[in-house]
């Protein structure tokens, strides 16, 4: 199979996107397919597994990868078709350029177009309202109609919108989003995303009538993260890991909250990532007086990433109905890492057995840090837990799940 892959993301180390990625194209090269990257040409590296092309972007100097997008023309998808005549298949990973582009070169070569949400729009209320809201009213909310347009007819599904309930603490626009996305999802052939509540909100917000064509794919763990060994020998310290971009979203001023509510010098926490927050965060943790701090940056190596997260006693993720799947714990229980987090719709990674559910304050994780650190029996167990499940979560079966989705809509076409 020839599949055609666009990303708007700076490739490979945006986070967890590009690194689900670049497993996608790793495990679909070893089976077999031949496979194609479309990435901007800012800040990438070229995947040794299959081809590639650096694609033509929109981007302000200086911003980062969230705000950059593939560029979107006639002309340019022209040339793309001409160059890849033989595609069977055009996956669009992003909701800027990328969809957009992916449409046009499947429009061009009347091949189906899959794509995969990665994004949780609905959460991004939380801790940007003000962002969000204008973007639910504008971009968001006319996307899908322009999409639909690239369509023709004989493949473009009829809409009809449905109301969601908003969740408690959601915002008013919520139901407005899912439909927005699920307006998106009936221009392409297959949509998927790595959370259940993605799939299970877009397809209610279409009355059912996009149940047939989305499909669950759990992001996998690389062998980076499933190979890793524990160096770092347990002691009197309980060492807790945070991984992820420096941004509101992801709550690390929450966490920082909760380590200073723990008040233990027996305690550590380790803060890998960068950000636009990093410096107010930075300045927020000089003034904990217990315990240590500490900022390591942010990581391109995988193998060094699985040795942060192997050497941790806890990883920790205060994200909060934000994240789809939060592939860092998948990679946290392939190094089998206990996890401590606290939202409960963050299933891929995650058991009773191997993870501390909490509520989303800082003064309830700072009690689930305490439960663990004076629980080492517990830990031990925890440990044993997650190397369990992640020896499951391996990238095969998310190469075989995309390979039936791809086959799916390849058939409906013919």
């Amino acid at each position: 199979m020839r599949i055609g892959i666009f990303t708007d993301d700076f490739y490979p180390e945006s986070g967890g996107v590009s690194r689900s990625i670049q497993l996608q194209l790793q495990v679909l090269a070893a089976a077999g397919h031949e496979v194609i990257l479309f990435a901007p040409s800012s800040h990438f590296t070229p995947p040794v597994e299959c081809r590639w092309e650096k694609t033509p972007q929109w981007r302000l100097p200086g911003t980062p990868s969230y705000l950059c997008s593939l560029q979107v023309g006639t002309s340019l998808a022209r040339r793309i078709a001409a160059d890849h005549p033989r595609l069977d298949v055009v996956h669009s990973q992003n909701e800027r350029g990328a969809i957009f582009l992916a449409a046009q070169v499947a429009t061009e070569l009347s091949i189906p177009q899959v794509h995969t949400f990665h994004s949780n729009y609905v959460g991004t209320h939380r801790n940007a309202p003000g962002a969000a809201a204008l973007n639910s009213l504008t971009y968001l909310d006319w996307s899908g109609r322009w999409l639909r347009r690239f369509r023709d007819p004989e493949h473009r599904r009829d809409f009809r919108p449905a109301r969601v309930a908003a969740e408690p603490g959601d915002s008013s626009l919520a139901p407005r989003d899912w439909r927005s996305m699920a307006r998106l999802a009936s221009a392409v052939d297959r949509f998927t995303s790595p959370a259940p509540f993605v799939v299970d909100n877009m397809v209610a917000a279409s009355g059912g009538h996009l149940e047939p064509f989305g499909r669950v794919v759990p992001s996998g763990v690389a062998t980076a993260f499933t190979r890793t060994v524990r160096k770092r020998p347990r002691g009197a310290i309980t060492r807790f890991l945070s991984a992820g971009r420096l941004g509101p979203e992801k709550r690390i001023d929450v966490l920082l909250d909760a380590f200073e509510l723990l008040g233990r010098d027996d305690a550590e926490l380790h803060i890998i990532g960068s950000g636009g927050a990093e410096r107010t965060l930075r300045q927020r943790a000089k003034h904990i007086t217990h315990g240590t701090v500490r900022f390591l940056g942010h990581f391109t190596d995988a193998d060094l990433l699985a040795q942060e997260l192997a050497d941790a006693d806890v990883f920790v993720l205060a994200s909060y109905r934000f994240d789809t799947q939060g592939m860092v714990l998948a990679e946290a229980a392939a190094t089998a890492t206990p996890i401590l987090y606290c939202d409960d719709r963050l299933q891929v990674g995650t058991s009773t057995e191997s993870a501390l559910l909490t509520g989303p304050s800082a003064a309830d994780l700072a009690v689930g840090m305490r439960k663990l650190i004076d629980d080492p029996a517990q830990l031990e167990s925890m440990s044993a837990a997650a190397a369990t499940l992640g020896a499951t979560l391996g990238a095969d079966a998310m190469g075989e799940s995309y390979v039936e989705v791809y086959r799916g809509a390849i058939q409906d076409r013919a």
